[in-house]
């Protein structure tokens, strides 16, 4: 063990019933990290060519980092990879709250599941103890009531479970994994292959915290934040008073609001469900991730005699907001928010279950899809009440539901009808709820992403570090305060070519996994949307064309050591990184 690091990871398979312990030793954890890179470090070790996402040969992988679980802010992170069932590439999501910290307090930096159980099942672990138990009680019960059960059987109400929904159990393909019923490893379909697992929770408690090996640099950074964070004007201080999304009210003025499957920049109204109106209607407190002062996470309470909303699932982030919000025409507050809370229940990514709705409605307009096809439900936009039933019809694939769980993309591909040029994913992973057209860092980030429409920078430096040190990306810490928190944490001596070269070798071996694969050029493109002007609002004047895209791309690669025509690593990049060719 060094410090912060447990040097334990564990082995699950399921099929067999079995699990043991791997030491990978301290020369692999300086290599590989933490988090993100361990996950492209044993997909492209172990998982074979062409394995099917959702057959057993999948692998499933949690991976803590080496500051996951340290007594500083926004140290809570831990990541969940595996091949997506949505792009058949790298699949790789990343979730904060207590679950990652107390795996870590268990002594575990991560968990390799492999194989399918015979029947439901849930892993127990307490410390060194480790159990595949039954969760035939479990399966088909919405993620609350699993967390209530799984603390009642074990007599411990601090217990943290990390979980699917009803979603994975019945693999749509945009499922989650919910911990901590507010926090989600959301994107590229993790939960659906947990659920193809015969997978429905694994319970974690812990009783050793991480011991860092110099603790004055945490103390001091967590000292910065709590004052930054309740200071006016600092960097923190929106989080803490609003989360995320409340920005509307800018981004309408400027003409980029998600509306209307990415259609039209300007929603009227949009403002009424940002997370300034949330804040003043119906948030009950704000609440955060463990050792975390800015503490940005909404509680949303309902209580009216039409509708109720529990603060135990969180409430709506931006995303949410405009996925199932904004971007389906639904500026009703309490609707947004009761749909917020079904799609935390059920385990349902919001992002691409909005993407879907959103698509959907579109080709119900043009007549694409018909109101045969609908089996007599309304599919329109601007209307939450459908919203909640389409919902439910998604997480449990009732009627057309049963097409949408598929996601959109796949969706279109069975449609035809020239449907697919609507769909607004990257590599089959839908776009997060912000315009390229509008936003630098988004074009620089959804075309090159090794996992598709991914949102959060994870093909960039900045925020590829922070999941592969386990930290929250909407903590301000450049590069040197990241570097000064891992050797903090670790007593390592690492250097920043080093951390440098940390992050070229995790993106870089996500690229080789995607090759493996099947990827090619073509599929680090926008979709057609994105080089149509917006059909309303200031930016209607505007086009992004294929041309920027493809040279922004391009030079992208170039930067990473990658043929700057095909995308390739160069031969002295592999060798650079200590990588196989």
């Amino acid at each position: 063990m060094s410090h912060s690091i447990n040097n334990r990871i564990l082995r699950v398979d399921l099929t067999e019933g079995r699990t043991w312990i791997e030491e990978p030793g301290m020369e692999f954890y300086r290599k590989y990290v933490g988090g993100r890179m361990f996950i492209a470090h044993y997909l492209l070790k172990e998982l074979p060519k062409d394995a099917d996402p959702l057959g057993p040969e999948n692998m499933l992988i949690f991976a803590a980092g080496p500051v996951t679980g340290t007594p500083v802010p926004g140290n809570a992170r831990h990541s969940v990879g595996a091949k997506s069932p949505m792009s058949g590439m790298y699949g790789e999501s990343e979730a904060g709250g207590y679950w990652g910290a107390e795996l870590k307090s268990a002594g575990w930096d991560g968990i390799i599941f492999t194989g399918k159980a015979e029947k439901p099942v849930y892993l127990w672990i307490k410390d060194d103890a480790v159990e595949i138990r039954d969760a035939a009680h479990l399966w088909g019960k919405i993620t609350g009531d699993v967390e209530a059960e799984l603390r009642e059987e074990v007599d411990d109400n601090r217990v943290r479970v990390a979980q699917i929904g009803p979603a994975g159990e019945n693999l749509v393909r945009f499922a989650c994994i919910v911990n901590d019923l507010n926090e989600f490893a959301g994107r590229a379909g993790i939960g659906a292959v947990m659920g193809s697992k015969n997978l429905k929770a694994i319970a974690v408690r812990g009783g050793a915290r991480p011991q860092p090996a110099d603790m004055e640099p945490l103390k001091r950074t967590a000292q910065w934040v709590a004052r930054d964070t309740f200071a006016e004007g600092q960097p923190h201080y929106i989080f803490h008073e609003y989360g995320t999304g409340a920005m509307v009210k800018s981004k309408q003025l400027e003409g980029h609001v998600i509306s209307h499957n990415f259609r039209d920049g300007v929603l009227e109204g949009a403002e009424n469900s940002d997370a300034i109106s949330i804040k003043e209607n119906v948030t009950e407190r704000m609440d955060g991730c463990y050792s975390c002062s800015v503490n940005c996470k909404k509680r949303v309470r309902i209580e009216t005699a039409k509708m109720t909303v529990d603060p135990r699932y969180g409430g709506p982030e931006y995303e949410t907001l405009a996925a199932i919000g904004s971007n389906l025409g639904v500026t009703d507050i309490m609707a947004v928010c009761k749909s917020a809370e079904m799609v935390n229940y059920l385990g349902l990514d919001s992002i691409s279950a909005g993407s879907a709705l959103a698509w959907a409605m579109e080709m119900a307009e043009m007549g694409v899809i018909t109101p045969e096809d609908l089996g007599g439900e309304e599919l329109t936009f601007g209307r939450g009440a459908d919203v909640l039933r389409w919902i439910e019809m998604i997480a449990y694939r009732k009627g057309f539901g049963d097409v949408l769980a598929e996601g959109a993309t796949h969706a279109a591909r069975n449609i035809g009808k020239d449907s697919e040029k609507y769909v607004m994913a990257v590599k089959g992973v839908d776009l997060g709820m912000h315009d390229p057209r509008a936003m630098e860092n988004m074009r620089r980030q959804f075309a090159v992403a090794p996992v598709g429409g991914d949102h959060c920078g994870s093909a960039h430096k900045r925020n590829s570090l922070a999941n592969t040190l386990g930290i929250c990306q909407f903590l301000d810490y450049d590069d040197d305060l990241k570097l000064e928190l891992l050797n903090a944490a670790t007593g390592w001596d690492m250097t920043p070519q080093e951390l440098d070269d940390a992050y070229e070798r995790g993106i870089t071996m996500a690229r080789q996994f995607n090759i493996r694969e099947g990827w090619t050029t073509a599929d680090d493109a926008m979709p057609w949307r994105i080089h149509q002007p917006m059909a309303m609002g200031p930016m209607s004047d505007q086009v992004l064309t294929e041309e920027q895209v493809r040279d922004e791309t391009e030079d992208y690669y170039e930067a990473r050591g990658w043929d700057r025509a095909t995308g390739l690593p160069q031969a002295d990049t592999v060798e650079r990184l200590g990588l196989q060719a």
